[in-house]
């Protein structure tokens, strides 16, 4: 039996996505359990209006939510839902935690209960995002660390290829930098040595360097670059593919002989609108500690907090975490 600690206090819009996303994956997964942590009361009013509960979805009362999310030593003091969830990781009573609160309580939270891997200088946020033909790519770091090294670069890159061997189902992700053009010469110092080590490592099927316009043209498996270039990367991209959608909509509307002619391709725009959907990989994990960590976005939805919780599956069932301990203590090179 598999256990997820689920923090269901962080979502904007209350505790029933989050129930709801629970209640489907355990009728799913009979070998697992999901402890929900969070407002019991909230939490029982809406399994009121879930049809056969399971069994094995668990409760911990725990009302509480950081009370200043920019002060971090006090959250970590703090009697949260939060800190409970990832106590449960961290003391080997879940093998996974799932929250959407706010990010940086999560991130000081987290590393502080669960510690970094040996060998892993700095955790990072990495999601799974979607692409234009179809396949997905994992991008790291989107915010994790604003101030970055060579070495956080390649660390990051190393564990972002043992989760694409498994999330995405390839043998051998392409591995990339994000950089400002693919020739050798441009960018930063930390991103030239960053790719001059991943050249030289045998575990790494390193490509080179990779703009941001052709990320979603799936030119890569894995992204690599630092959190403040991460985030812009990551927002930009959001923001690009929802202003698109709303421009197409505007148009569409704008005449009648377009809405006719909508539909005939209603087909079509629907399944461009479920190929670039957020909520089909729901989540960003927290990478580079020693526990499974994944968070969502503040507003997920069901279908969002249903597909975090199918990552998690994935990633337990194939032992990511121990490969990860494996290959980050192999010798990268003879």
């Amino acid at each position: 039996m598999y256990r997820i600690a689920f923090d269901v206090n962080g979502n904007d819009n209350g505790v029933a996505a989050a129930v709801k996303a629970s209640c489907q994956f355990l009728k799913e997964n009979d070998n697992y359990e999901i402890i929900l942590v969070g407002d019991e009361a909230l939490i029982n009013n809406e399994l009121k209006l879930v049809e056969n509960v399971p069994n094995s979805l668990k409760i911990i009362n725990n009302p509480n939510v950081p009370s200043d999310v920019k002060n971090f030593h006090k959250s970590l003091r703090e009697n949260t839902s939060m800190n409970d969830a990832i106590d449960l990781v961290a003391q080997g009573k879940a093998d996974a935690v799932v929250s959407s609160g706010d990010s940086g309580t999560y991130l000081a939270c987290a590393t502080f209960k669960l510690k970094r891997l040996q060998g892993v200088s700095r955790s990072a946020f990495m999601p799974l995002m979607p692409t234009v033909v179809g396949r997905k790519f994992l991008l790291l770091d989107v915010g994790a660390n604003i101030e970055c090294k060579a070495e956080y670069l390649v660390e990051w890159a190393k564990i972002a290829n043992v989760y694409a061997r498994t999330l995405l189902n390839i043998v051998n992700p392409r591995v990339s930098l994000i950089n400002i053009g693919t020739e050798d010469y441009k960018g930063l110092e930390i991103v030239k040595e960053a790719a001059k080590e991943l050249k030289e490592n045998k575990f790494i099927n390193y490509v080179g360097y990779s703009e941001p316009r052709y990320l979603l043209d799936g030119v890569a498996d894995v992204a690599v670059i630092d959190g403040y270039g991460g985030n812009l990367v990551l927002k930009s991209l959001e923001g690009a593919i929802l202003s698109f959608k709303n421009l197409l909509k505007d148009k569409i509307m704008a005449k009648p002989i377009r809405k006719f002619g909508y539909l005939f391709l209603k087909g079509a725009f629907q399944d461009v609108a479920e190929t670039l959907d957020y909520r089909n990989v729901g989540a960003a994990w927290l990478i580079g500690l020693n526990g499974l960590s994944i968070k969502c976005h503040g507003n997920s939805d069901s279908k969002a907090y249903l597909g975090a919780l199918n990552q998690i599956k994935l990633v337990i069932k194939n032992s990511v975490l121990e490969v990860i301990k494996k290959e980050l203590n192999d010798k990268p090179h003879e």
